[in-house]
């Protein structure tokens, strides 16, 4: 937070029963505040109630027809409990002061007559208040977001180099099997041994096929995991039109889309050419159709839309969803959707790690993807592009982003103790 603050930002509403009074405090606080008006509890309420995210301080008298002013700061509490609640009245009776505490949880009390500049004063206070709080709030869900993605990339990037690790003594094992099996007919023949001879020449012949069928499936499977943690090969300097690039994964996969009837509305879109590795995209997006063909409900329905988006850092990039119809995840499992070997569909001739190369390569690109229930009913990827990776710092707003926290924080400690 900086000091200076924008009264304007949000509304400010003033009630009271005595119209010209009303109207007068109105016309004096616009300079400053967004000012609405209302005359009594129940025409205040309807205001608040059309569009209480724009207002951030509420402003009655006690004594009105109908409604008072603690039954009006009640509902403003229980609809929106951050809206900063000022009571002001001309009764100083202690019964209204104890109400608008326990029941509206007032910011402040104010005893009538008050001057006008005064009143000024004191709604610039509750804004100031409001403003901080706010801007507190957003910095701690950005900080919990930040760091709930960095624990996730973290770990996702262990996981990968493991795999990676582990793929290099698995296949120097599984090659010499497969070579083993592969000279075994071979052998056989060396030896004079007629396999139509044995008691049982199926059971052999079948064995030996299926061996050779899982050590190819394995092999092809560490051959993938190898390339999960592996940065781009070559520097991220194409420039590619999204919305083709999606176009022809979808004509790829347009087999294995159509064998499980999955309808899929996408519409191209001219958006601006992000920098990148276009063998990577390409894969990227094969990828993500594969899971999406693989496990989305079948004679179900996915969606893809693209458009421009910039950063929460403020850099511009693309935007892509993709979600579909089921079948939908808790959030346990959401939270390990990009887990090595985690299915949707708990099929067990399913790597489950296409998401995982998926993760890799968006990061590889300073991109990001979340996962998240879609209202369709099933899962919705967010997928972020920069349009230009290499505009991207290391540390991007770090230095920026705790600078803000202190800042707020300090802003937030004068208004505790009231300076």
């Amino acid at each position: 937070m900086t000091g200076q603050y924008d009264y304007k930002q949000f509304r400010v509403l003033f009630v009271d029963d005595e119209e010209q009074t009303t109207d007068l405090v109105g016309e004096y606080l616009l300079d400053t505040f967004d000012v609405v008006t209302a005359y009594d509890a129940e025409s205040a309420w309807e205001k608040f109630e059309a569009d209480p995210d724009s207002f951030a301080v509420i402003v009655t008298d006690q004594r009105m027809p109908g409604d008072q002013g603690t039954d009006l700061l009640e509902k403003i509490r229980n609809l929106r409990p951050r809206t900063i609640r000022v009571l002001c009245t001309a009764y100083a009776d202690i019964d209204a002061a104890i109400a608008a505490v326990n029941v509206g949880a007032i910011y402040k009390y104010i005893t009538k007559p008050v001057e006008t500049p005064e009143l000024e004063m004191h709604i610039m206070r509750a804004m100031e208040f409001f403003l901080i709080q706010r801007e507190r709030d957003l910095l701690m869900r950005e900080k919990l977001s930040a760091l709930q993605r960095l624990m996730m990339t973290d770990r996702l990037i262990s996981l990968g180099i493991f795999a990676a690790g582990l793929n290099h003594h698995m296949r120097n094992g599984l090659t010499a099997v497969k070579t083993f099996l592969d000279l075994t007919p071979i052998k056989l023949q060396s030896e004079n041994v007629d396999l139509e001879h044995l008691r049982n020449p199926n059971y052999w012949n079948h064995f030996y096929s299926t061996a050779q069928e899982s050590i190819t499936k394995v092999l092809d499977l560490l051959k993938e995991v190898q390339e999960i943690p592996e940065p781009p090969c070559v520097p991220d300097g194409d420039d590619i039109d999204l919305s083709a690039v999606v176009s022809d994964a979808l004509e790829r996969e347009q087999g294995a889309l159509a064998r499980r009837s999955i309808e899929v509305d996408f519409t191209p879109v001219e958006l601006p050419k992000i920098s990148a590795s276009r063998v990577m995209v390409d894969r990227l997006f094969d990828l993500l159709l594969r899971d999406e063909s693989e496990n989305a409900k079948e004679n179900g329905k996915m969606k893809i839309s693209l458009s421009t988006a910039a950063s929460e850092a403020g850099i511009e990039g693309v935007r892509v969803l993709i979600e579909d119809d089921g079948p939908g995840l808790n959030k346990d499992n959401l939270q390990c959707l990009f887990d090595p070997f985690f299915t949707r569909s708990g099929k067990p001739d399913q790597y489950g790690i296409n998401l995982l190369a998926a993760f890799f390569l968006i990061h590889h690109h300073s991109g990001s993807i979340e996962a998240d229930r879609s209202e369709m009913g099933g899962v919705r990827f967010d997928i972020w592009l920069p349009l230009d990776p290499s505009a991207i710092p290391a540390s991007l707003g770090e230095e920026a982003f705790l600078q803000r926290v202190m800042e707020a924080e300090r802003a937030w400690e004068k208004k505790l103790l009231g300076e």
